[in-house]
């Protein structure tokens, strides 16, 4: 038994070294090139070419703004006027609002719809009988009706500045360039963020749109579309094959098969789309869980082809490993469920070795956290020091909702694209404030009881390596413990106004 543990353990422990390896050579390359990643993704004004006269046509590319929505009635008008009230002359851009819905929203929809059109606004509300493909499925059908060179998609919970359009497609050099398939600009919050969870929450994601998208961008890395808050060039959506429904992450596998057929995609850090994090963990957990399921689809279904571009990406091993970014939840699964074991029955030196190794895992995300908040606040506080450390509290306590997802996206294709409720601060004055947050409460998870299993198995190992004398070494599996607490903690919190 003793070899068994000690050879899946090592592979393990490897396997998480190898993606903190990852993660450092990263946070290096970031912290060796902070002056020029910044300038790289903070693009410059181009005044002389709103200078110049020229025809609207020219300066003014045709434009459609896709709304995909469904059961939105807390956020769906919000987003639609900021849609329609684009900076941006009349006649360049029309909104296609993509409902789904099947509830109240449609009516919330019609007359927002109709109000603005009433304005000079050209804005189409489409219908589909059935939900085939979910997300990507609206959206190819709203391109069939769109001869627009260019298409903005935002969801339901993004509030774009009235300049976006300008920002992106004029006042910057975002498609300047014509193998540019995309500009992606960074997610924002609103402020002051409401509670300790939700700054927590916020600091997961500022990692992403603070350190790694800038980092990926200076180094030439594949960039990828976050679903939102971005422009594409409908000629690259075409040649790339299209949105699919075949895994639930449709802008990652977009954003690699254009990538494989040699468009790249745009990073604006100084463009920010103010939206909004899920309001509970219940929300976030069911987020979490759809992102680590077409994570894991987009690994199967793409993983050999990146590895066989040679010549045509930059860094095919960098992109492996962000094809196989959730994969470390089942990897500190793995290491959870051995622990006790490799305790007891490993041969001392070389369980001391592979822990030297696995030393890398336990620091990686505070110092990567720590970095973000450096460049994002540009100073420490005890108040985000605070944030830091529960946002590694909840990134260890979702391994047993991110691997259930990891597991189901290795083995299915596609699936239902659940909702995440957001909208939290569009509560219309109009109807009960209780009703409303009722109407989209997020039922309690499956994953929630193995993760209580998983809290009981990490209590019992705790006391069973207490008992043989290796308190210390109990030490992480209460460490576990609690996170993963946390975590179950706040699901049975219900969300407050």
């Amino acid at each position: 038994m003793s070899p068994i543990i000690t050879v899946l353990y090592a592979i393990a422990a490897l396997t998480g070294a190898a993606f903190a390896a990852v993660e450092f050579r990263m946070l290096w390359r970031f912290i060796r090139n902070r002056q020029e990643i910044r300038t790289t993704v903070t693009s410059e004004s181009s005044p002389d070419r709103t200078e110049i006269q020229t025809d609207e046509s020219n300066l003014f590319p045709l434009v459609t703004i896709q709304l995909p929505l469904y059961n939105e009635r807390r956020a769906a008008a919000r987003i639609i006027r900021a849609a329609a009230l684009q900076d941006y002359p009349r006649s360049r851009f029309d909104v296609q609002v993509l409902d789904d819905s099947d509830d109240e929203t449609v009516n919330i929809v019609k007359d927002v719809v109709q109000a603005l059109r009433s304005q000079g606004i050209q804005i189409e509300h489409l219908r589909r009988d059935h939900r085939s493909g979910y997300k990507a499925g609206a959206l190819t059908e709203g391109l069939e009706k769109s001869e627009a060179e260019f298409v903005a998609v935002f969801d339901a919970d993004f509030v774009p500045d009235p300049t976006f359009l300008r920002t992106v497609l004029v006042d910057r050099t975002g498609f300047d360039h014509p193998d540019v398939a995309f500009v992606q600009t960074r997610w924002s919050w609103r402020e002051p963020l409401r509670g300790f969870f939700a700054a927590s929450l916020a600091l997961l994601l500022d990692r992403h749109f603070f350190v790694q998208k800038p980092t990926r961008a200076f180094f030439r890395n594949v960039a990828t579309f976050n679903g939102s808050g971005g422009v594409w060039r409908r000629k690259a959506i075409d040649d790339g094959g299209g949105w699919s429904a075949e895994t639930l992450t449709e802008d990652l596998d977009l954003s690699y098969r254009c990538a494989l057929r040699g468009w790249r995609g745009r990073y604006l850090r100084d463009v920010g789309v103010v939206n909004e994090l899920p309001a509970d963990m219940r929300s976030f957990k069911r987020q979490q869980q759809r992102w680590s399921k077409g994570n894991a689809q987009c690994f199967r279904l793409l993983m050999g082809k990146v590895l066989s571009a040679r010549g045509l990406l930059e860094d095919r091993i960098d992109e492996a490993f962000l094809l196989a970014g959730y994969a470390i939840h089942p990897i500190l699964m793995i290491n959870l469920v051995l622990w006790p074991w490799a305790v007891l029955l490993m041969n001392r030196p070389t369980f001391w070795v592979v822990q030297g190794i696995m030393g890398l895992v336990i620091v990686a995300a505070p110092v990567s956290f720590v970095l973000t908040v450096l460049e994002r606040d540009k100073r420490l506080s005890l108040r985000s020091i605070g944030h830091i450390v529960s946002s590694v509290c909840i990134g260890i306590g979702l391994m047993v909702n991110n691997t259930i997802g990891q597991i189901q996206g290795f083995f299915t294709s596609g699936g239902e694209f659940v909702r995440t409720p957001k909208g939290h601060e569009a509560i219309a004055e109009s109807e009960p404030v209780q009703e409303q947050l009722r109407a989209y409460q997020v039922p309690l998870h499956w994953s929630f009881f193995f993760e209580l299993i998983t809290i009981i198995y990490c209590l019992i190992g705790t006391a069973m390596l207490s008992t043989a004398g290796e308190s210390l070494w109990a030490i992480p599996l209460l460490f576990w413990a609690i996170c993963l607490g946390f975590v179950a903690q706040q699901q049975l919190t219900p969300t407050r106004v």
